[in-house]
């Protein structure tokens, strides 16, 4: 051991580890290229740290007495945020969809998208539930920012993505719909004022955390603006109410009709709750501060619509202009239609420039409404009520402060036309006036809260929705509601100021950040790095055309005589090949990019400085993809397959800036011939080369790994089984295991997830019960197969000796004598097994000297008897070992047999074949063909023979 002083700590290091993997053991020192089966590489420059002699690489570096370390220097710090630019200036890709970046709740649309395609619908709002509340709202009014985004659009037409959301969420309503499991209570109690969108999303997710939650709503019942500021013609009433009670069931107190200020005031929540969110809206018109504007007739759009959704009878005469260009404005318009009023929309700007939703628009023109453009009123005229509206002519000037040209009135255009009401529909405000008598700061209309966090003034006291946005969409208030309640979890932890930092600034709390998975996990889901190509129609030239499934709207003279709802839904196969035609933008390796998750640790900026390349994606392999122009060259899958597995699949290219990784020259992916071309997707830490699961869409997801063995043969090497949503997405490979590497025979043949599905007797398939009838007569003899655990074996073989059943395996001949160390130590082999059907063999004898005499150890294909030295004996199964160990082998002899098996075993007689069951769901042990024990599964659940013997 030698004493190091590490960021001023004194600890004892072993002189002979590699010093990147010592720092690594104690702390953080990022890195892609360093690999302690190689010499070190130092190509990335990420591990770098600062010594006496200034900042070097760590992988290049051993300990040495006295020797001190800063890994977390300021210089250091800035030193690898350089490394990362530098790296990323050249690593030319897409982290997430365009569509995931548009929406305002950041929703992972490619991965609901993919479960929809899959026909899994009660997954996919599981998974949109992540992000945000009320899919089935949203499915009818979300204006679907994600569409306009859609690289879609530069083929045909984007993916009708708010569609097949809405076909997913009906179904899960109509089905049972999920529901999420709520942790213990906190003893926590949140105050949640206001009951709309971004009330019930804050309300959702607290409850997700475990905390107590009460709604106050001042209205009679819940949904905000949802139900007293949208049309029924557009969101039923039934649908809202059943998506709101997808939130309220998780266990979430509501009091109605109770106001803040009349019925509770916020010094009483304040004093009563642990914390408050407000959420009271903005539901205060703007007026236009114009001649006439108090006329009886004139109305304001959300009280109109409110007093409509209620129930309460609106007087209305035959004209009546509606002044606006938002969603408000064509909701009022159409509603007002539907009342028997001729309606005339005025708004002040283009049609190309009005901010309701393009079909919004186009719906309310099919059913008649009128419009004038390029026109705003200036007076409102008549005696006593409105008689005639002026109006004046406007042309567009230069862009103004939203973006859009500004308004310029014509000199002299005046006109009027006749009407009977004026509905005004130009904006919404807070009640400045009532906040600031609680207490609460505001500005132009909103209430002021701190940017990352959301918190008032007052501490403790929250905010989100309209009241802090102003006007805005259901989902960019859900989206406030979700980010309110992840902000008031941190705050009830005394964790706020600590996590605002860290989403400032998080390169000064990389300690913080990797030691606190919570603040972790926070980075990553509010300030991620993303970045993306640049691209045009050019790049999609050779996309199959699909034309994109059309929305069913109701016939429009049918529409206009009553509230029916205008649009229907999707039918399943509609919805499911809708969700296909995404064309999956965002990176495969996305949850699993080390070079993302250095970007957002260090703060990297994105796409600084990037150089574009152009290479051609080669998809030509049908399970694994090689993108060079992600490739940032570290080397890690040339060294492996040059060095490691000696298969030299793919080396480097060219020279200079036009330098990349592949297959030699005029070879594709496809040409590749090796055991271990999955392999090089799980050693690429940058989504260069990344391997498509056998799926109807490949994702990606979150998946949960669950750790097993490979059951293709006797070395059982460890893995993992990635699953999402009940799918069997992909095998892994595991870095801490005995054996570092999984084949492509585990990977691509997936022999963990075969299974048979009933028992078979005598080669058809049969039921359970004509199974136990068979089981129950006892003459027969019982034969266990290497797709057994070890618990397995060991029931079994209890279950035979109680009912004196002949027992036997398909494995014969004795255990390995060779353990992993006498493989590692060994330089001269005798080798007689195949290596192309135990492939992890390329990677054992690397570097050894195969011979037919004088030889250390001998490598043998069962069945064998071991030789007079260490001898590894290889055969098919997972758990060939375990039998062995267990004194099972051999066929006895019998009229009939009964096999536990997942394939068929041809034996005499009659033969009743029993399912050993997926090797993927499997819990216990399997002992390898080097004698090492290995736990298998994660989930502690029962074998599935338990209730059969």
């Amino acid at each position: 051991m030698v004493k190091l002083i590490v960021d001023g700590k004194e600890v004892d290091a072993p002189r002979d580890k590699p010093l990147i993997e010592f720092l690594r053991e104690i702390g953080h020192v990022p890195g892609f290229c360093y690999t302690g089966e190689l010499e070190p590489y130092g190509s990335c420059r990420l591990c770098l740290i600062e010594t006496e002699r200034g900042i070097t690489t760590a992988c290049t570096l051993k300990p040495a007495e006295g020797m001190r370390i800063e890994t977390l220097s300021e210089k250091v710090i800035e030193m690898r945020r350089s490394a990362l630019e530098l790296l990323l200036s050249s690593h030319y890709g897409d982290c997430i969809g365009p569509c995931q970046d548009a929406c305002p709740a950041h929703a992972d649309i490619q991965g609901y998208l993919a479960l929809i395609a899959m026909g899994k619908y009660h997954e996919a709002v599981k998974l949109m539930k992540e992000k945000y509340i009320l899919p089935a709202v949203l499915g009818r009014v979300c204006p679907a920012f994600c569409e306009e985004a859609c690289r879609r659009n530069l083929v045909d037409e984007p993916v009708g993505i708010r569609l097949a959301k809405r076909f997913a969420a009906d179904y899960d309503l109509e089905n049972g719909p999920w529901m999420p499991e709520i942790p213990p209570s906190t003893g926590k109690r949140i105050a949640v004022v206001g009951g709309g969108p971004a009330g019930l999303a804050c309300a959702y997710y607290l409850r997700l955390k475990g905390h107590e939650v009460t709604i106050f709503e001042a209205m009679p019942q819940l949904g905000g603006m949802t139900r007293y500021g949208i049309p029924e013609y557009r969101l039923p009433r039934d649908v809202l109410d059943r998506d709101i009670a997808t939130v309220i069931n998780t266990g979430i107190s509501v009091r109605t009709n109770t106001i803040l200020g009349r019925d509770v005031s916020l010094e009483e929540l304040r004093e009563n709750y642990d914390a408050v969110f407000l959420a009271i809206g903005a539901w205060k018109s703007r007026k236009m501060g114009i001649p006439g504007e108090d006329l009886k007739g004139v109305m304001h759009g959300i009280e109109f619509l409110r007093k409509v959704n209620t129930g309460e009878k609106v007087e209305l005469g035959e004209r009546v202009i509606v002044v606006g260009g938002g969603n408000t404005a064509m909701d009022v318009a159409r509603t007002a239609l539907r009342l028997g009023a001729k309606i005339t929309v005025v708004y002040r700007r283009s049609k190309a420039e009005m901010p309701a939703n393009e079909r919004e628009v186009e719906e309310a023109m099919e059913e008649g409404v009128e419009f004038l453009f390029l026109t705003n009123p200036v007076r409102i005229l008549g005696d006593g009520r409105v008689e005639e509206v002026e109006l004046i002519r406007m042309r567009l000037g230069e862009p103004d402060s939203s973006g859009r040209r500004k308004p310029i009135p014509i000199e002299g255009s005046e006109f009027r036309v006749k009407a009977d009401n004026v509905i005004l529909a130009i904006g919404q405000h807070c009640d400045e006036e009532f906040l600031r008598g609680l207490g609460i700061e505001t500005r132009r209309g909103r209430a002021v809260v701190e940017e990352i966090t959301l918190q008032t003034n007052l501490p403790g006291v929250f905010a989100g929705g309209d009241l802090v946005l102003g006007p805005s969409t259901v989902i960019e208030s859900i989206a406030t509601g979700r980010r309110a309640a992840i902000m008031i979890d941190l705050y009830l932890k005394g964790k706020l100021e600590t996590a605002r930092e860290v989403l400032m600034e998080p390169e000064k709390h990389i300690e913080e950040i990797l030691e606190d998975g919570e603040l972790y996990e926070l980075l990553f889901d509010l300030k991620p790095y993303n970045h993306w190509r640049d691209v045009s129609e050019e790049d999609y030239r050779e996309t199959k055309r699909r034309p994109r499934a059309k929305a069913k709207l109701t016939n429009p003279e049918k529409r206009i005589t009553g509230f029916e709802e205008v649009e229907k839904t999707l039918n399943e196969s509609e919805a499911r090949r809708e969700a296909s035609r995404c064309m999956s933008c965002g990176c495969l390796a996305v949850f699993d990019c080390r070079l993302r998750e250095y970007a957002t640790i260090y703060n990297v900026k994105p796409q600084l400085g990037r150089r574009e390349k152009r290479f051609e994606i080669d998809e030509s392999h049908p399970r694994v993809t090689l993108d060079p122009n992600k490739c940032v060259l570290c080397g890690l899958c040339v060294r492996f397959t040059q060095e490691i597995s000696g298969e030299g699949l793919i080396d480097y290219l060219f020279r200079g800036y036009n330098t990349r990784v592949g297959p030699p020259l005029g070879d594709k992916m496809a040409d590749l011939r090796g055991s271990f071309v999955g392999e090089l997707a799980d050693i690429c830490p940058v989504g260069a080369i990344v391997e498509r699961p056998p799926l109807t869409k490949p994702g990606p997801w979150k998946t949960e790994k669950i750790r097993t063995v490979c059951n293709g043969c006797s070395f059982a090497c460890e893995m993992a089984v990635e699953v999402y949503a009940g799918t069997l997405v992909r095998a892994s490979s595991v870095e801490n295991s005995w054996n570092r590497y999984i084949c492509d025979i585990c990977r691509f043949g997936r022999p963990w997830e075969k299974s048979l599905k009933n028992p078979l007797l005598n080669g058809r398939p049969v039921s359970w019960e004509e199974a136990k009838s068979f089981i129950e007569k006892e003459n027969y003899a019982l034969i266990l197969t290497p797709d057994l655990t070890n618990e397995e074996i060991e029931g079994l073989k209890s279950f035979a000796k109680q009912r004196g059943i002949p027992l036997g395996s398909t494995v014969s001949g004795s255990p390995s004598t060779a353990t992993l160390d006498d493989v590692r130590k060994a330089r001269r082999v005798l080798l007689m097994a195949d290596p192309e059907k135990f492939p992890l063999l390329k990677v054992l004898l690397r570097g050894k000297e195969i011979v037919e005499e004088s030889y250390d150890l001998a490598v043998v294909e069962g069945p064998a008897e071991p030789l007079d030295v260490p001898t590894l004996i290889l055969r098919k199964g997972a758990n060939a070992e375990g039998l062995l160990r267990a004194g099972i082998t051999g066929i006895p002899k019998a009229e009939r047999y009964v096999v536990v098996s997942n394939e068929p075993v041809e034996l005499p007689g009659d033969v009743l074949l029993v399912p050993a069951g997926k090797w993927a769901e499997k819990s216990g042990t399997v002992t390898n063909a080097l004698g090492i024990d290995i736990k298998v599964g994660e989930n502690g659940g029962r074998s599935p023979l338990e209730h059969f013997f």
